[in-house]
C-alpha cells in the first residue's frame, strides 16, 4: 500500500514541479528560481521511468513529444533532462517484454501528446471554446491512456499516474495564478 501511495505521489510531484519550473520561467520571469523545481521534476521523471516498462513508455512519449513540439525553449530545462539520464543510468531501464506492442503504444501516446501540445496553439477560444478547453486540459492524452488500458491492462497504474501528474500540474498552475 505504501509503495502505491509513494508511486502516485511521485507522479503528482513530478507534474507539480514541472509546471512550477515552467511558470517560474514564463509567467513570473524568475528563471534563476526555475532550476530547482525542474531538477526535482527530472529526478522524479527518471525515478518513474525506471519503475516499469509502462511508466517508461508513457513518460518517454511525453518527453519526446515536448522536445519535438518545441516547448523546451529555455536552458533551465536541461537540468531535468540531465537528471532523467542520470537516474536511468544509475537505476537501469526496465525490461521491455514485447518490443512491437511497446513501440505501438509509444507511437500512440506520442501522437496523442503531440496533438495536445499543438492543439492548444491551433485552437481559438473565441471561435471554439469547447475545443480550446479540451486542448487546454490536454484531454487527448488523458483519455487515450484510459482507452489504452483496454488492450494493455498492465498499463492501468501508469494511466492513473498520468492523471495524478496532471493533477499536480494543474495544482501548480493554480498556485501560480493565486500568487500573481
Amino acid at each position: 500500500m505504501f509503495e502505491w501511495a509513494f508511486y502516485f505521489l511521485a507522479y503528482l510531484c513530478a507534474g507539480f514541479t514541472l509546471k512550477l519550473g515552467d511558470d517560474l520561467l514564463d509567467e513570473m520571469e524568475r528563471s534563476t528560481f526555475a532550476w530547482l523545481p525542474l531538477a526535482v521534476s527530472g529526478i522524479l521523471f527518471g525515478y518513474l521511468m525506471t519503475q516499469t516498462e509502462w511508466d517508461l513508455v508513457l513518460l518517454a512519449a511525453i518527453v519526446v513529444s515536448v522536445l519535438l513540439s518545441g516547448k523546451v525553449n529555455r536552458p533551465q530545462f536541461a537540468v531535468g533532462f540531465f537528471f532523467i539520464a542520470l537516474i536511468m543510468l544509475v537505476r537501469g531501464v526496465p525490461a521491455v517484454t514485447d518490443w512491437l506492442n511497446w513501440s505501438a503504444l509509444l507511437l500512440m501516446l506520442f501522437l496523442a501528446s503531440v496533438l495536445d501540445e499543438k492543439g492548444i496553439d491551433w485552437t481559438d477560444e473565441e471561435i471554439s471554446p469547447r475545443v480550446f478547453k479540451f486542448f487546454r486540459y490536454r484531454l487527448t492524452l488523458k483519455l487515450s491512456v484510459l482507452l489504452l488500458t483496454i488492450p494493455w491492462p498492465q498499463f492501468l497504474a501508469s494511466a492513473v499516474g498520468l492523471w495524478m501528474f496532471d493533477l499536480g500540474y494543474e495544482l501548480a498552475g493554480w498556485v501560480t495564478r493565486q500568487r500573481q
